[in-house]
């Protein structure tokens, strides 16, 4: 399952670091080999998926609402990633992401960033992790 996301968010970090912009198709194909897992897979759990789904989705939503600078597509693909690999997993990615995402921010002096870029690092981060402890199925 996780290969198989490699692939849409490597497009969407491009995409997001380039342009600014995150296609509607990445997200959307996170979502569906996450739908299909949830039938495929026992893990994670369907609460999980669930929970991954709305908790980041609405914390950056509310974000975006309050502050600026987090980008719908930003919002569409955490919310995504979070229903694929479920909350943990999520926290596991964006405990990666988040830090040098902050990094580049204070670097730059930007108050926006390309967020897809830092979820990519954060998930290749938990997926070499995954590996090299031989953790994935």
């Amino acid at each position: 399952m996780l290969l198989l996301c490699a692939i849409p968010l490597l497009w969407a970090a491009v995409m997001d670091y380039r342009k600014r912009i995150i296609p509607d198709w990445t997200w959307i194909a996170i979502w569906l080999i996450g739908i299909a897992s949830a039938f495929l897979l026992p893990f994670p759990a369907l609460y999980e998926r669930i929970a991954g789904l709305l908790l980041p989705g609405l914390c950056l939503l509310l974000l975006a609402m309050r502050y600026g600078g987090v980008g719908g597509g930003d919002i569409k693909l955490t919310a995504a990633a979070g229903f694929c690999f479920g909350l943990n997993a999520l926290a596991a990615i964006l405990f990666f992401a988040l830090p040098p995402a902050c990094v580049y921010a204070a670097a730059t002096r930007q108050r926006s960033v390309p967020l897809a870029v830092f979820l990519c690092i954060g998930f290749f981060m938990y997926a070499g992790i995954l590996f090299i402890y031989g953790l994935t199925c």
